[in-house]
């Protein structure tokens, strides 16, 4: 489950004091435009790019022998949200008035954190990873009636994700965190469609929860007392078709 703290950073992340006001604004504005675009959606194929921030983590499962006394000095981990941001193109196929399925190739750049409390230390200790991903998310779109110049949405669907940067098969003997290549994960989100005169643009949130541990075993104390990891990604965009 999403906690207290994660929702506070991502908040901070997007700057939210600004993006929502902008947005209503926006909103309210367009209620009282002439409607633009009107045979927009009759399309059955169209296309357009998205751009914007992503905040990255995990949730780990720790191993048990982490709290036995004398097998180590570490404490306790925690996985904490790290900066990103990402680039894609859109593939729209118009299915019914209100559902459409999206192919949306994706470059995304993340990074993801742990935190380290040992006993004799007084600091956190944090090792970060750096992860370039590419992304292959394939949704559904579920629109609502179109309201003048807007829509609502929601969608979902499932991705895959490589990660270009992945250290998975590196010998070295750097103690860090090493991730797998491949993951897999499901995506859900919401968004407003803006019909604009000349094109959509559309402000949209979506999380990812991966359902396949990436975790590289190895043996020293930065990844040896963790049993499994599984990636969650807050994204905030803004799409343009």
């Amino acid at each position: 489950m999403v906690n207290a703290s994660s929702v506070k950073r991502l908040i901070g992340l997007f700057n939210m004091r600004l993006v929502w006001p902008t947005m209503g604004a926006l909103f309210l504005s367009f209620s009282c435009w002439a409607q633009y675009n009107a045979y927009y959606d009759t399309k059955t194929l169209h296309f357009g790019f998205h751009v914007g921030f992503n905040s990255s983590s995990h949730r780990v499962q720790l191993s048990d022998s982490l709290n036995v006394a004398g097998v180590t000095d570490l404490r306790y981990i925690t996985p904490d949200f790290g900066p990103g941001f990402q680039l894609g193109i859109i593939s729209d196929l118009r299915i019914h008035e209100y559902l459409a399925l999206r192919f949306t190739p994706t470059l995304m750049f993340s990074q993801r954190n742990f935190d380290y409390q040992f006993r004799n230390m007084d600091k956190l200790t944090r090792k970060s990873v750096q992860m370039a991903n590419v992304d292959l998310p394939l949704t559904l779109k579920f629109r609502s009636k179109r309201m003048k110049n807007y829509r609502v949405y929601v969608l979902g669907g499932i991705k895959g994700m490589i990660d270009m940067a992945s250290q998975e098969k590196v010998v070295d003997d750097i103690d860090k965190v090493k991730l797998r290549r491949i993951d897999l994960a499901y995506e859900t989100g919401m968004g407003l469609d803006l019909y604009l005169p000349y094109f959509k643009l559309s402000p949209e949130i979506r999380v990812a929860n991966g359902f396949r541990n990436v975790l590289v075993p190895e043996t020293h104390d930065y990844s040896n007392f963790m049993e499994s990891l599984r990636s969650r990604t807050w994204i905030f965009s803004f799409t343009f078709e």
